[in-house]
């Protein structure tokens, strides 16, 4: 009897570790399955969340499922693709365009990329085009200095705005602003330069006109004095008149030279008054100034001015006479 008692408090004994075994298990395993399921929506949210570009909520998703499963390979990949994305625009916002470019490349190696490929594809364009713009600041320098050398200010200053306009780093800025400084500087010295060489060449001309003006004049005077002599002294050289007639047609034109030198814009028009006597005999002529003075006929035109003059009929003295035109 006691040997069956306790054959039979075995059994069950046994039959109950089974049974809390069994339900162990299955209570294992259903925590098992609400996990899954649990990382799975969270997994799921956090690739929606992702493609959306919310990237916080993404990274938030993808935390929870990490800690149900702190192992969880997609979480963990998914987690750090979003965390380095976000450092990624970080990195963009801040100009840091070479470092972004890095962590571009590393990010492309997670198998998980392709959610965010266009994301990448689209700021790694950008980001290549600023390295660009970079690089040709760099090299700006001798480019800039060479306009300056060719006086090709406004050039430089075009060319160094169009970098300006770009969304570059500090650094880079600053070095296109003293560049802009440098070649400002020089244009305007070349121009102050230019304005003195214009302004001593416009002083030189004066200079030189004034000179010729009195070399001009100088010679006018030496013509006028060498005409005088000849007409008052020519005919005679020991106190003696030359009796040498002078015809009407060369008075004409000794009076005409004087009256063109006198009196411009009179002549050649003219009226012949014939010999008349004052002491001697003179051929006289009033000279006309014409409103047209191109005209054919005096007649066709109208006579705005007249000046008389003699000229002697033998010793060639050339003088005005008033009396003539009153």
């Amino acid at each position: 009897m006691g040997d069956a008692m306790r054959k039979r408090r075995s059994i069950i004994g046994f039959t109950m570790v089974i049974v809390l075994t069994v339900i162990i298990i299955l209570v294992i395993g259903g925590i098992n399955v609400v996990n899954a399921n649990k990382i799975n929506d969270s997994i799921e949210l956090g690739i929606k969340y992702l493609t959306e570009e919310e990237y916080n909520k993404a990274k938030s998703e993808f935390s929870k499922a990490l800690a149900i499963d702190d192992e969880h390979e997609e979480a963990e990949n998914l987690l750090e693709l979003t965390e380095e994305y976000m450092e990624l625009e970080d990195l963009y916002k801040n100009k840091d365009y070479s470092a972004a470019a890095e962590l571009i490349y590393e990010l492309k190696e997670n198998k998980y990329s392709s959610y965010i490929e266009g994301k990448l594809s689209e700021i790694l364009s950008e980001v290549e085009q600023k390295i660009a713009l970079m690089n040709e600041v760099n090299n700006i320098e001798d480019k800039i200095n060479q306009l300056i050398n060719e006086n090709k200010y406004q050039e430089g200053i075009d060319l160094i705005n169009k970098y300006l306009n770009e969304d570059l780093d500090a650094e880079y800025l600053d070095k296109l602003n003293e560049l802009m400084n440098n070649i400002n500087e020089c244009k305007f010295a070349y121009e102050e330069e230019q304005k003195r060489i214009e302004e001593e060449r416009l002083l030189a001309e004066e200079k030189k006109a004034e000179e010729e003006r009195k070399k001009q004049e100088q010679a006018n005077k030496q013509e006028s004095s060498n005409k005088n002599e000849s007409t008052s002294t020519s005919t005679s050289t020991s106190g003696e008149e030359v009796n040498k007639q002078i015809w009407q047609m060369d008075a004409l034109q000794m009076a005409l030279e004087v009256v063109k030198r006198e009196h411009p814009g009179y002549g050649p028009h003219y009226w012949e008054r014939g010999i008349v006597s004052e002491g001697e005999p003179r051929w006289a002529f009033i000279f006309l100034k014409l409103k047209d003075p191109n005209v054919q006929d005096i007649g066709d035109t109208e006579i705005i001015g007249q000046v008389g003059y003699t000229v002697n009929e033998r010793t060639g003295e050339v003088k005005q006479e008033d009396w003539l035109v009153q």
